[in-house]
């Protein structure tokens, strides 16, 4: 929490959820924009292991609207590149 992420250019602070199910919300640094809540609640992302290949190798066939969504937030949390999780 509290952390600030760049996310295809654009720079987010993590901060706690506000929505019920979810673990973690995204907002814009600068206040402009929406915020994006991601994250299952209690699940942890653990990278490079068969379990985030898997996750990456699934999230990376999602097609977003062009521009940035919840998924992107989670590929960044599971340190995906292409369909494999690396380590951090």
């Amino acid at each position: 929490m509290g952390k600030v992420v760049t996310i295809k250019g654009k720079k987010f602070k993590i901060k706690p959820p506000t929505r019920k199910g979810k673990k973690y919300k995204a907002c814009p640094v600068n206040g402009l924009g929406k915020c994006y809540h991601f994250g299952a609640k209690g699940f942890h992302a653990r990278p490079n292991t068969p379990k985030g290949n898997n996750y990456c190798a699934r999230s990376s066939g999602i097609k977003g609207k062009g521009g940035i969504g919840p998924n992107d937030f989670a590929r960044a949390l599971w340190n995906c590149n292409g369909k494999k999780s690396m380590s951090r």
